[in-house]
C-alpha cells in the first residue's frame, strides 16, 4: 500500500515557516516527498531553509519573504502562486505571536498586533486557498492552536483568547467543508522547544510541564501524521492528551487557579 503522502501532488505552504513548528513542519512534509512554499518574515532563515530542503529531500522549497501583519499580504501570497502555476493542496495556517505576562504590562498595539497575526491570516489564507484546494480530490488545511485554547489562562489573556477563536473556527469549518474533501484539522500542543525562551518558561513550568512538552520535530510528526489520517484534533503526545482531560475534568475557576499560578512563576522566573 502507498504512503498517505503519495497523493499530496500540489505543493504544501507553510507559514511561520523559518523558525520553530512551522520549520519542522516544512521539513516534515519535505521528508515525505512534497514540494513547500515556505512563507515568513526573515528572508535569512528562508533561503537557509531553501538550501537545506533542496540538499536533502528530492523536493523544490520556493520561498516568499511577506510580512503577515500587512493585511494585504496573503492576497499576495496568493496571486504570487498563480502567476508561478502553484497549486497548493495542503495549507498550514501557523504563523503567530505568544506573549506571557501581565495584560496590563503590554502595550495596545503590541496587543493588536498579537490578535492580528494570530487570527487574521488564518482567516483570509483559508477563504483565499479555498478555490486552490477544492480542485484536489483531496486537501488538507491545518490550523496552528494550543492546548491553551480549551480554557482561558491568566497572564496569556490575550494569546489564549486567539487560540480559543482558531480552535472554535477550524472546528466550524471541519464541518462545512467535510463534503468537499478539504480536511480541516486543528493542532493543540502542549509545550513546544521551540526556542531559548521556550525552554526556559518550560523548565520553570514544573513536572507536568516538562512531561507534557515535546520537541518540536517530534510535534510535527504527530501533525502531519494526524492530517493524512484525517484527524480532525491533533493532540500531539500521551502527556498533552492527559493535561487535556485534566483541564475538561476540573472544574473551571480551579483550572484557572492553578494555570494562572503557574504563569505567574513563570514570569517570575524568567
Amino acid at each position: 500500500m502507498s504512503s498517505p503522502s503519495k497523493n499530496v501532488k500540489g505543493y504544501c505552504l507553510v507559514t511561520g515557516a523559518s523558525h520553530g513548528i512551522g520549520k519542522a513542519i516544512s521539513y516534515e512534509w519535505a521528508s515525505r516527498g512534497v514540494s513547500i512554499v515556505a512563507v515568513a518574515i526573515d528572508s535569512y532563515a528562508l533561503k537557509e531553509l531553501k538550501e537545506d530542503i533542496e540538499s536533502n529531500y528530492k523536493v523544490s522549497c520556493l520561498t516568499l519573504t511577506k510580512d503577515l501583519l500587512d493585511i494585504n499580504a496573503p492576497k499576495e501570497i496568493l496571486d504570487w502562486c498563480v502567476e508561478n502555476n502553484i497549486d497548493v493542496q495542503v495549507l498550514i495556517n501557523n504563523v503567530g505571536l505568544g506573549s506571557t505576562g501581565s495584560f496590563e504590562d503590554t502595550t495596545l498595539d503590541f496587543d493588536i498586533s498579537l490578535v492580528k497575526l494570530n487570527v487574521f491570516p488564518m482567516i483570509q489564507l483559508t477563504k483565499l486557498f479555498l478555490p486552490v484546494l477544492k480542485k484536489f480530490e483531496k486537501s488538507f488545511i491545518l490550523n496552528m492552536s494550543s492546548l491553551g485554547s480549551l480554557r482561558p489562562i491568566p497572564y496569556k489573556a490575550l494569546y489564549s483568547a486567539s487560540k480559543a477563536f482558531i480552535y472554535s473556527f477550524s472546528r466550524a469549518i471541519s464541518s462545512e467543508l467535510k463534503e468537499d474533501s478539504v480536511y480541516v484539522s486543528v493542532s493543540c500542543p502542549a509545550g513546544v522547544y521551540t526556542n531559548e525562551a521556550a525552554v526556559k518558561r518550560i523548565k520553570v513550568s514544573g513536572k507536568i510541564g516538562k512531561w507534557t512538552s515535546l520537541n518540536a520535530n517530534i510535534v510535527a510528526k504527530y501533525i502531519v501524521n494526524g492530517m493524512l489520517n484525517g484527524k480532525r484534533l491533533i493532540i500531539p503526545g500521551v502527556g498533552a492528551k492527559f493535561l487535556m482531560v485534566l483541564m475538561k475534568l476540573l472544574p473551571e475557576n480551579l483550572n484557572r487557579w492553578m494555570v494562572g499560578r503557574n504563569m505567574k512563576r513563570n514570569i517570575i522566573a524568567v
